[in-house]
Order: structure tokens, then sequence, then C-alpha cells
């Protein structure tokens, strides 16, 4: 298992605010999470959050991590009805209520990352027409035929007036490889990074987030859905839930070694002790990381 070694801060380092919101919730059967699990009835599992991130930088604005679920389930391709009922989406509150109730309106945010396509983080973008959004390069091909182009698909297709960028890695630099795996400085200054994060689903990203001196969030997304999976990491993440299943545990291995580093917290989408653990917006989680990351020193002596 190689070593992550991530990148100093810098005279003059920018850092970004992070707040979490859950935007909806979802029943995770623990078939689709552990491998060891595949005999289990669905109706064993747990329900779980589908967590958000407003993520602030003093010179390029607000952006979000993820949009959670649609208001109310409803607005997804008719394909998505089955999953609908077997995962009980439910959304009381969308991410554009909360950040609402919190004094954040749609029209400021600037920039939607998607960790990628599945219909628990893809939200309703129409809120946001003058936000540009970010995928991976590999969810373009996965777009080419939406719903409703492909009556069949469980992808809603992007709005035509939407400003969409995908992002193309490249691992052939020395960062890349000091982080384990392709990255973006998505700022150019060491604020957000972004990592390819394959496996679970084509054009998956990771999100690096450094909010403090020497402190970092990692968005992990849907690389696995329990902490039990990278912390301690005894327990395999299911075939159930993954399009390619070894890429997607090279991934988890991948997110072992950034929790094993003190000066990272992982947080995942769906890890529901996070709910408990980690103040959600309008609060800021900063302070609470730097709190993390001191106690991992600690235990780390």
């Amino acid at each position: 298992m190689s070593y992550v070694e991530l990148p100093s801060d810098v005279q003059g380092q920018s850092y970004i605010r992070c707040s979490a919101l859950a935007a909806g919730f979802l029943w995770l059967p623990d078939r689709e999470v552990f491998q060891d699990s595949l005999d289990l009835d669905t109706n064993i599992g747990s329900k779980v959050p589908s967590l958000c991130f407003l993520l602030q930088h003093e010179q390029h604005g607000k952006l979000l991590f993820d949009l959670g679920l649609r208001k109310h389930a409803l607005g997804y391709p008719p394909a998505m009805e089955d999953d609908l009922k077997l995962f009980a989406a439910e959304c009381e509150s969308d991410i554009c209520d909360l950040l609402s109730q919190g004094g954040t309106q749609p029209t400021e945010i600037r920039t939607i990352i998607y960790s990628h396509l599945h219909f628990d983080h893809t939200g309703d973008l129409s809120p946001f027409p003058s936000a540009h959004l970010i995928l991976g390069e590999h969810s373009k091909q996965l777009l080419a035929s939406a719903y409703p182009i492909n009556p069949k698909s469980r992808l809603n297709s992007i709005p035509s007036t939407q400003t969409v960028s995908y992002i193309e890695f490249t691992d052939q630099d020395s960062q890349s490889l000091s982080f384990g795996a392709s990255v973006l400085d998505f700022f150019n200054d060491g604020s957000l990074y972004l990592l390819d994060a394959p496996g679970h689903m084509l054009g998956h990203l990771n999100a690096l987030v450094r909010v403090a001196p020497n402190s970092f969030v990692l968005l992990a997304g849907d690389a696995c859905h329990n902490r039990a999976c990278y912390n301690p990491g005894v327990r395999l993440v299911s075939t159930e839930n993954h399009h390619d299943i070894h890429v997607a545990r090279e991934t988890v291995d991948r997110i072992k070694r950034f929790h094993a580093l003190d000066n990272v917290v992982v947080i995942l989408s769906h890890e529901r002790e996070r709910l408990h653990e980690m103040p959600m917006f309008p609060l800021m989680l900063n302070d609470w990381a730097v709190q993390e990351t001191d106690r991992k020193r600690q235990r780390s002596k």
C-alpha cells in the first residue's frame, strides 16, 4: 500500500470554509454496502443521510459539492420508480430549502461539483441556472443517453442552458503520484483538490478540502457507504453497488491511506454517524475538523 503525502501550506495559503447539509435520506440495505452481507434481505440495513457540502472560497465564491435528493423524491425518470421504493428515498427539505434557511440563496452558488451522477447526489439543477457544473470526464458518456433522450435511462439530462465542464485527469505529474491518484488543483492555490476516484460509477470524484493550516477534509462521495469499510477497513464493499468492484476496492484502499494521515478527516456521503459528530449548516465544520485531526495526532504519539 503506497504512502500518500499531501502538499504543505504555503505563505498566504487560501483555506475553504466548509459546511455540511443533509439533503434527504435513504434506506441502504446492508447487501448493497458490505460483501459479507449479500445473503441478507433488503429490510436489513440503515437509514442514512445524503450529505452535500457548501464550500466558500474568499476569491472564488460559493460552491456546492453534490445536491442530494430532489424534494419529495419527485422529478426522476420513470425508470427510477423501483429504485426509489427500494431505497425509500425521502426529502422534505432539499438543498435549496436548507441553504435558504441558513441565509444563502441559490443565486449565490457559482459552481456545483457532482461527485457522480446517481440520483441521490444530483438533486434539482433548475434553481442554479447560472452555476458552472463540474463532472468527471467519464460522466459525459453516461449523459449521452440520459432521460428523456433514452426513456429507459435512470439519469436525468443536464439542462441545455447549463454551463458544464468535464474534468480530464492526468497521472503524469508528481502531484498525482504523491496523492496516490490523478488529481486536479481546482483553484491552483492548494485549497481544493479534485481526485479521480473510480469504481463506484463512471466519473466518480472525491474532493480534498484544505480547511485550516495542515488540516484537510476528504469528501469521499460513494467510494464506500459505511465507515467500517475504511475505519478500520476490515469489511469489503459490496459487488451489488459498484460499477467495477476491483477498481472500487482499490479506491477504498486509497481512502484508507488518507484516513491513516493525522491531518485528514474522511467524510462519506452516507456516513450516518457524521450527522451526530460534526456541526451542520449554517455552522461550519472547519474547527471541528481541526479538533479531529488534533485527536488523531494525539493518538498517534
